[in-house]
């Protein structure tokens, strides 16, 4: 058997290496992209909640609101491969409590969890609207 010998001084070998990693930098930067309005439900203590998630995402960078029948909140957070996590503020009759919901995203749905500042843990899923 032959085996081809592979020049990396060779002109075309270059041409097609850079191709290749612009072309990977090119679909991770488009594969991850939540922005948007999504519907969430939300698997409270007290029953299932409805919320609309509006998001806006530069680069790895996530803003946007929750809004649910118990009002409308500002959301931060980031997007890092197939995850997200953003966190949120609500008032828990004291004080504030924060709130950090974390998900894998899966082209228009979303599936994970949000930590209830350390007193617990619910699920969540989320679709994205069209």
């Amino acid at each position: 058997m032959h085996f081809a010998r592979v020049r990396y001084d060779d002109p075309h070998m270059r041409l097609l290496t850079i191709a290749a990693a612009l072309l990977f930098s090119a679909l991770s930067a488009f594969a991850a992209d939540v922005s948007g309005n999504w519907t969430v439900n939300i698997d409270s203590p007290q029953g299932a909640v409805e919320a609309t998630l509006t998001l806006k995402q530069d680069g790895d960078k996530i803003t946007g609101t929750l809004s649910s029948q118990m009002g409308e909140a500002p959301v931060t957070g980031t997007m890092k491969d197939d995850t997200i996590t953003f966190t949120m503020s609500i008032d828990a009759g004291g004080g504030p409590m924060t709130l950090v919901y974390k998900a894998k995203v899966a082209a228009d749905k979303m599936d994970g969890s949000v930590d209830l500042a350390g007193q617990g843990e619910i699920k969540f899923t989320a679709t994205k609207k069209a």
